[in-house]
């Protein structure tokens, strides 16, 4: 793209445009990738403690399908629709701001897979366990379809984007926003919140939310401990600092 300055209605057409590509590639995988989703969901069950699943609506396993079908989706389109967003956005950052996102897009890709993975993996099968523990051999479970697709997903994102919290620790703690001074004040509020968000995500049961609180909490001291390897004063003229001249190397 050009260095010159854009007028509002460029601007608007480049974003545009951008949406239909989006929005274009989303809609096609979406509707090819329907097809294919019965087997996933197959797999998804099985690879679950839950042996019996039911339906209780006409349209449930339906839109179980379509709500696959939508996440996988949007985790196959994610690098484009990043780039799109980038390409966009890049022209107007500073010299420095474009490196501190062109830094972070690989790796927060990378460290949000993995948390999600591990959500899905390790917690989903433990705290279905737990749970179905409770229910002793003189009750046979029956999960409705819909109710166990959305206890998945709302167990196993999360901790994608629990992932990020060293990576976006480790950048801020770099670019001096943020002191790791902070993580050892605000520990005990830190505690509460895990729980209270553990809470909210977890079946409600002690030994489900502790399940829950026990990951997030460690990733709260990963993300302390990241931030003080990578912390850096902030940067001021009476001080030398490897961060380059924006004032220079920008002519925005």
């Amino acid at each position: 793209m050009a260095d010159r300055e854009m007028s509002l209605t460029e601007h608007l057409n480049e974003l545009r445009n951008r949406l239909f590509v989006v929005i274009g590639t989303v809609a096609v995988l979406f509707m090819g990738g329907f097809f294919f989703v019965r087997p996933i969901l197959n797999w998804i069950i099985h690879s679950t403690p839950v042996h019996h699943v039911i339906v209780t609506g006409v349209t449930e396993a339906f839109f179980a399908l379509v709500e696959i079908d939508l996440v996988l989706t949007l985790i196959v389109t994610s690098p484009l629709i990043l780039y799109e967003i980038a390409a966009f956005v890049l022209p107007g950052l500073t010299s420095l701001e474009r490196k501190v996102l062109i830094v972070v897009t690989g790796p927060g890709l990378i460290l949000f897979a993995l948390g999600t993975a591990a959500g899905y993996f390790w917690v989903v099968p433990l705290v279905l366990k737990v749970m179905l523990s409770f229910t002793g051999s003189t009750v046979e479970p029956l999960w409705r379809l819909g109710s166990l697709l959305g206890f998945i997903i709302d167990l196993s994102i999360p901790f994608g984007v629990l992932a990020e919290f060293p990576l976006a620790a480790g950048v801020l703690a770099r670019l001096g926003i943020l002191n790791p001074e902070l993580f050892r004040r605000y520990r005990r509020y830190a505690v509460f919140i895990v729980f209270l968000i553990s809470a909210v995500i977890a079946p409600p049961e002690a030994s489900a939310m502790l399940l829950m609180a026990i990951p997030i909490y460690l990733m709260y001291e990963l993300s302390a401990f990241v931030a003080r390897i990578f912390y850096r004063p902030p940067y001021s003229e009476g001080t030398s600092s490897t961060l380059p001249d924006v004032s220079k190397t920008d002519d925005r």
